[in-house]
């Protein structure tokens, strides 16, 4: 009997997310550069904020007024994108308080809105943002064509206007070196993309990829949920039968891998940001294998964050890379030592 769903992508299905992309009728999209028309950016504004009022619990957060450090770690959360970022003139975000649904106003397009949950949650995440979406809609005139469905700044999105993704953690396809093979399956014959942890254009890191739809016009959302959880069942039963293809070859180098990365993560006193990424990535793996002292791994993906440049500093002050470093050490030895059985 094969292995159900949530059993198959219990480790390898790190989070699921859906974003919508909406721009407002009679506004321009925010790439045109035009001058902007403060009572319409007003507008949509507080037409943004009524559709969340009562909804969930929320800050609303503009780009200038925000310093350099609490928007990059923003981003390195994953709450806004490195464009939103730099839009110091009308960007802002309505955000959840609990970081599960964010609002992104005047990005690529007016309204980039997004839910993520944790492990493999889909349709979830969806039925979340769809509530917002439908207060939004009733707030703002939407650009929207009978025949094209939502208008958007990338033709890459019309239609549904939606991206539903999921962050993999595949260490094991990446050791026995397939995963580019499998990349270039899942692109050519999924019809989907696959991209770094920051989206479009990064790099994958700690052994972490995104898996993501690209069409979006002449399909339904459920269809393109459906499409990428069918696409994450067969990468994660991959990664399964990868990993243990790897055990019968050598179960000796795994093991060794693995317990000398826990060795250092856990006893170091210095750890740079990629060193971190890369450690935990094999330690996650020994989780998974059950030959490490530790509970799960849902607090080794938050390390991820908590120690990322930005939020680090954030929490601990201003100080050099290299004290950032010493006290990323710390933090991290520190909460190991509270995860162990």
């Amino acid at each position: 009997m094969g292995d159900s769903p949530l059993a198959l992508t219990r480790f390898n299905v790190i989070s699921s997310r859906i974003r919508l992309a909406r721009n407002v009728r009679g506004m321009s999209f925010p790439a045109a550069r035009r001058r902007e028309d403060p009572a319409s950016l007003r507008a949509l504004e507080e037409g943004a904020v009524r559709a969340a009022r009562g909804l969930f619990d929320f800050e609303f957060l503009r780009m200038r007024d925000l310093d350099a450090v609490r928007k990059r770690a923003l981003v390195e959360r994953h709450l806004i994108s490195p464009a939103l970022a730099r839009n110091t003139s009308s960007g802002a975000v309505v955000l959840e308080r609990s970081e599960g649904i964010s609002v992104m106003l005047n990005e690529e397009d007016r309204v980039r809105e997004q839910c993520v949950e944790r492990g493999f949650a889909l349709p979830s995440a969806y039925e979340r943002i769809s509530v917002y979406d439908d207060r939004l809609l009733r707030e703002l005139p939407a650009a929207y064509d009978e025949e094209m469905g939502f208008l958007t700044a990338c033709p890459t999105n019309l239609g549904t206007g939606m991206r539903a993704s999921v962050m993999l953690f595949l260490p094991a396809l990446r050791l026995a070196g397939q995963i580019e093979n499998e990349m270039t399956h899942f692109v050519r014959d999924y019809g989907l993309t696959v991209r770094g942890v920051y989206g479009e254009g990064s790099k994958a890191q700690g052994d972490m990829y995104q898996l993501s739809n690209t069409r979006t016009l002449g399909v339904t959302e459920s269809e393109i949920i459906a499409s990428v959880e069918s696409a994450a069942l067969e990468m994660c039963a991959k990664e399964r039968d990868a990993r243990e293809r790897l055990i019968e070859r050598d179960r000796v180098a795994v093991y060794d891998r693995v317990a000398r990365s826990y060795g250092i993560i856990s006893n170091a006193y210095r750890l740079t940001s990629a060193e971190l990424m890369n450690l935990i990535s094999d330690v996650k793996l020994g989780v998974i294998l059950n030959i490490l002292p530790l509970k799960d791994t849902k607090t080794l993906d938050k390390l991820l964050v908590w120690c990322s440049a930005a939020n680090l500093t954030a929490v601990t002050g201003e100080c050099s890379a290299g004290e950032r470093d010493v006290r990323r050490a710390a933090i991290v030895k520190s909460i190991l030592q509270k995860e162990k059985l």
